[in-house]
């Protein structure tokens, strides 16, 4: 390693918390960029650009540090966070850190009573909100009492919550007794010099509870240090997963530990952070086109991202591929073109004289779908938060999109491998990182891990503490998996996600539904046998892309038609299923399928923040549909 390279994160190495390492970094780095933003007034609206350095930003956070104190915030004092992710969410917890407080960060998308029990659980009464949704959320749980559900010892109980202090964002007018966090930023009677960081506050101090996603009960705060962070910032910068100098686009919700690692090396490192334009100053949902814009006009070099938004923008290529007029032929042809010529390269077979002129023709146009989806600047994206279906992967890698898909969980604070530009497998998630140790169970393929990011326990949980950590500090994951030759893990499946069948068959579901997902009409797709003779699936549409294939049929239906009743529509679902059931064994195949016509979401309550489908959820509410395709 260079001094150049160590100098990226020096501050990391020698600092005693995540605000020692901060502080350490600004003082050094005074004008450095820390991170650009967009303005813009909606989505379709030109964007402004707007640069923050190290000193702009500063001041900004000593204020709010001193606001807190003197609302009484202490080592060890848990403050909320209930936002989406903007440059103020990272002001605020730079904040918090600065006095050795901790961090709760609660998902945007979570009803109120969900955020309560978050709340209650990690006794946070100060809370900052980002707008006129999330007050709503907190005057409710002002003027009722919380549901709160069993867990462990604990029976369920309601709880009056207490919060002494809502600072906002955005302006609200839900709530009377409220902060603004730009009054306190621009308040010239607290300082702008930061207070000093208590010396109590040590890499073994608690920084952040992080809530689980919770697809299998209620949600556990997991306890995540100053030490668990500190150590996976440098880990990710010796693997090389982020280009010292460069940037990273982030949209992810903060309140999701993939987002805070990248959050933390964009404040810690010489990486410069790029966010999205907030469009709605009212509510906190994401503006999907909005986005995409500005990751394109953001120009980073790295994208880190869950694998929905990769097998969206596969399944949008691949849609407009399929349509009419010369561009969309052109795409077509470009898209075969580099599938064919991956596959050949990847056998290591010659390529033909006339695949290979095309192939070099075409590199242009390879190169102009890589700009309109990342920019130009753009050099790979990360993929971590859930399996990545390899196929997605090998279709992006064909037309030279670099996707390194990577690995870790809230326990582990967070990655714990990830494939790097200049050594990746697509269908691994990469080899551990430098200090991470892989331990596979030669009973049942459970994979644990142990190392300085890895946590060591559940917020008022002893028992599912004790259930997740053995004596010698290995987590067990719950996923399955295996370690190749090189290194490189494998993960099969989630060990309480294998379906079962009647004859005794253990079936990981989720390779199975991204087989369906690369169909650019299918939405979600849910596997279910469990204790059944045969095999079914419940499919969602894509009404947008579906339309479209029936449009380039000559078929338009009416707004209000129900697509899946159409016969076009059954037809290509059974095309789907047929060929999925062609590279199935015979116990996996599909003998029935059920298109449901309500899409799986966070805000039906389907999919978790981090967009996983709550499988429990999924078949209580699907009971009737799955009860008929065994009738």
């Amino acid at each position: 390693m260079s001094n150049s390279e160590h100098d990226n994160f020096a501050n990391v190495t020698e600092a005693k918390s995540i605000a020692d390492a901060f502080w350490r970094r600004a003082k050094e780095h005074p004008n450095s960029e820390l991170y650009r933003y967009a303005l813009a007034s909606s989505p379709s609206a030109t964007r402004v650009w707007k640069a923050e350095t190290y000193s702009n930003a500063t001041s900004q956070i000593a204020r709010i540090a001193h606001f807190l104190a003197a609302q009484g915030v202490r080592a060890g004092t848990p403050v909320a966070i209930l936002s989406n992710t903007r440059r103020e969410w990272m002001l605020t917890d730079i904040a918090i850190q600065t006095l050795g407080g901790i961090t709760v960060s609660i998902y945007q998308s979570l009803p109120a009573q969900e955020a309560g029990f978050i709340l209650h659980d990690s006794g946070a009464s100060i809370v900052f909100i980002e707008n006129e949704e999330q007050a709503q959320k907190i005057a409710w749980l002002q003027a009722h009492e919380c549901p709160i559900p069993e867990r462990e010892s604990s029976p369920a109980s309601h709880a009056r919550l207490r919060i002494t202090s809502v600072i906002a964002f955005e302006r609200v007018t839900s709530l009377g007794d409220i902060h603004s966090l730009t009054h306190i930023t621009q308040d010239t009677s607290l300082s702008s010099t930061p207070p000093a960081v208590p010396e109590s506050v040590t890499r073994e101090s608690i920084a952040s509870y992080v809530y689980t996603s919770g697809t299998t009960g209620p949600p556990k705060g997991v306890i995540q240090t100053h030490g668990n962070h500190l150590a996976n910032v440098e880990q990710a910068s010796l693997a090389g997963v982020f280009a010292p100098g460069g940037s990273m686009f982030l949209y992810l919700p903060l309140a999701h530990s993939f987002a805070r690692l990248v959050h933390y090396v964009g404040l810690l490192t010489s990486t410069a952070l790029i966010l999205p334009a907030i469009v709605d100053h009212s509510t906190s949902k994401l503006d999907l086109s909005s986005t995409a814009r500005d990751i394109r006009e953001g120009n980073a070099t790295v994208l880190p991202s869950v694998p929905r938004l990769f097998e969206k923008m596969a399944s949008s290529l691949n849609a407009r591929a399929s349509g009419k007029g010369f561009q969309n032929k052109v795409l077509g042809l470009c898209i075969r073109n580099a599938q064919a010529v991956a596959k050949k390269k990847a056998a290591n077979q010659p390529l033909g004289v006339i695949e290979e002129i095309l192939f070099n023709g075409l590199a242009g146009v390879r190169q102009k779908i890589r700009a309109q989806l990342f920019g130009v600047a753009f050099t790979h994206g990360i993929s971590g938060g859930a399996k990545l279906d390899p196929e997605v992967n090998r279709f992006l890698n064909a037309l030279g999109i670099l996707i390194c898909e990577g690995y870790g969980l809230t326990e582990t604070c967070v990655a714990t491998n990830v494939n790097l530009p200049t050594n990746y497998k697509i269908g691994s998630v990469g080899p551990a990182f430098r200090g991470v140790e892989i331990r596979v169970s030669p009973e049942d393929g459970e994979i644990c891990m142990r190392g300085p990011n890895v946590t060591q326990g559940y917020l008022n949980r002893p028992q599912a503490t004790r259930e997740a950590w053995d004596a010698e500090g290995w987590f067990h994951s719950g996923d399955v998996g295996r370690v190749d030759e090189d290194g490189f893990l494998y993960i099969t499946d989630r060990k309480k996600e294998l379906v079962i069948t009647a004859g005794g068959k253990k079936i990981p579901p989720t390779s199975i539904e991204g087989m369906f997902k690369r169909n650019s009409f299918i939405s979600h797709a849910f596997f279910y046998g469990e204790g059944k003779p045969y095999c079914v699936i419940l499919l969602t549409l894509n009404e947008a892309e579906t339309r479209v294939i029936l449009a380039n049929q000559g078929i338009v239906p009416a707004k209000e038609q129900r697509l899946s009743e159409l016969f076009e529509v059954r037809a290509m679902v059974e095309s789907a299923v047929t060929r999925a059931n062609l590279e199935l064994a015979s116990y996996e195949t599909i003998k029935k399928f059920a298109i449901v016509d309500e899409d799986f979401s966070i805000e039906n309550g389907l999919l978790t923040p981090t967009m996983k489908m709550k499988r429990k959820v999924i078949s209580q509410r699907y009971k009737d549909n799955i009860d008929a395709l065994y009738s």
